[in-house]
């Protein structure tokens, strides 16, 4: 009989909740989201202070989360 030894191998295919966490957090980090984030806030506190009517703010909010969205559905090369 052949002594060969039985070596178990990882199983990469099955990360925990809190790996599936980072990566999603990684992917999120990402410039155009940032700048989306960034300006929504910077918005709704310009809205809040008064220094904008809301229905302006509601239309550029609008069109900033239709193009983020726009562009998150492109497809890569």
């Amino acid at each position: 009989m052949d002594n060969k030894k039985i070596t178990a191998t990882k199983d990469t295919t099955n990360t925990s909740p809190v790996q599936d966490f980072w990566k999603n957090l990684a992917s999120l980090l990402k410039v155009k989201t940032i700048i989306t984030l960034v300006i929504i806030a910077v918005l709704a506190v310009l809205s809040i202070n008064g220094s904008i009517e809301p229905d302006k703010f509601l239309t550029i909010a609008t069109m900033v989360v239709a193009f983020y969205f726009g562009t998150q559905s492109e497809k890569k090369p």
